[in-house]
């Protein structure tokens, strides 16, 4: 196992994602996370301490972000997010940007809010999974009852306020037999900012409907129509998985990288409402496992980052962790592509941190990549053979 210093995680911290509260107002079908009935909410001081913690350690990066998430944000008012955005400020240096997202149902979002987004420039993402038979059947209020119709009140409300903000939609089994619809509604729509998330497997969720013999051809027949579709669209659609594919190939040091934010110590960095503190995959938060128990590192406002690297619950999850990275090095040849893989996927999927592939790499990463490369290329020999001409 690597020996890890504090200093060793200088600048490391992308995304401090916070949960305000567990509770959520809907009952999503999918959903990974436990106590959703749980009304507590996070105390200011931790709040405070959580920014305190990643400062006081130098470990933000160039493109830090606080990110609300985790339950359904917008159930607490916007007052509590003044007083919340504040106690992050008074954890920061002065002077420190604190740039804050949130990503919600919305369901609840008014002009209330959309006056917060705009004063504190937060970016916004919806869930949103396509047309309303689709989100509908996957999405719902806890009596049962469709919530598009709602989602896209919330929608309306930030276009008319001129918020910008993203969408990310799951992707199921349903999903992969109606591209062409997903993609006219988004168009129609005028969305054209979208991330694509399969449907995993992972805290309470235990099972997918991607769970299918034939899954990763059908799974990158979709992708190949949606990115056909996305670009010959008259505003041609920004997706998610694409952008960031192409950014893995343009960065300076592609080919010489040994982990990714989420198998690499404090590159994120979740708290739950309560104050525990934890790192790698963002969705541990809140989860229990009977090898690696409950996945806190610390708790919070008393963490101190050198006494997590050296304590039994971070030694265990990472010496795992990094087991689980070296054997998709050496056995798998998108490795530079997704640098091992998310740990929350193995775990749920194979049991251990220390596992290599899983549904949601051979989908995610294997298939995407192998499907945006083809496009590429198609693009590639294209233009070569204009420009014979």
């Amino acid at each position: 196992m690597t020996a890890i210093a504090p200093a060793d995680c200088a600048g490391r911290t992308r995304l401090l994602i916070l949960q305000s509260t567990p509770f959520c107002n809907i009952a999503c079908e999918y959903c990974y996370l436990p106590n959703r009935d749980n009304r507590h909410r996070m105390p200011f001081d931790i709040v405070e301490s959580a920014v305190r913690f990643v400062f006081e350690n130098s470990l933000a990066a160039p493109d830090f972000t606080i990110v609300w998430h985790s339950g359904e944000p917008l159930v607490l008012p916007v007052d509590w997010y003044r007083q919340a955005f504040a106690s992050a400020s008074r954890g920061a240096p002065a002077g420190a940007n604190l740039p804050h997202s949130v990503q919600t149902n919305g369901m609840l979002v008014d002009q209330e809010w959309c006056r917060f987004f705009l004063d504190h420039s937060v970016r916004v993402g919806v869930s949103l999974d396509g047309p309303a038979w689709l989100h509908d059947s996957r999405r719902r209020t806890r009596s049962g009852k469709g919530t598009h119709a709602r989602v896209m009140h919330g929608i309306d409300t930030l276009r008319r306020n001129n918020v910008p903000f993203h969408v990310i939609c799951v992707v199921g089994a349903k999903t992969l037999d109606a591209v062409d619809e997903l993609c006219e509604f988004f168009i129609a729509e005028g969305i054209r900012d979208i991330g694509f998330n399969i449907e995993e497997i992972e805290g309470v969720n235990r099972s997918s409907t991607l769970q299918q013999s034939d899954i990763d051809n059908r799974f990158r027949h979709f992708f190949r129509r949606l990115l056909d579709r996305a670009q010959i669209a008259n505003q041609p659609l920004a997706v998610r998985e694409r952008e960031e594919l192409l950014a893995t190939l343009r960065h300076p040091s592609f080919g010489r990288l040994a982990r990714n934010s989420q198998n690499e110590p404090f590159g994120f960095i979740s708290v739950s409402s309560r104050g525990g503190l934890y790192t790698f995959s963002p969705e541990l938060a809140g989860l229990a496992d009977p090898r690696y128990g409950d996945m806190a590192v610390a708790q919070l406002p008393s963490a101190d980052l050198a006494t997590i690297l050296a304590g039994p619950v971070f030694r265990h999850i990472w010496s795992d962790i990094e087991a689980g990275t070296a054997m998709c090095r050496q056995s798998c040849p998108y490795f530079d592509l997704c640098l091992g893989g998310a740990p929350v996927n193995k775990l749920f999927e194979l049991g251990t941190f220390a596992g290599s592939e899983t549904l949601h790499c051979r989908l995610s990463h294997q298939a995407i990549a192998d499907t945006v490369l083809l496009e590429l290329e198609t693009s590639l020999n294209s233009n070569k053979a204009t420009a014979c001409t």
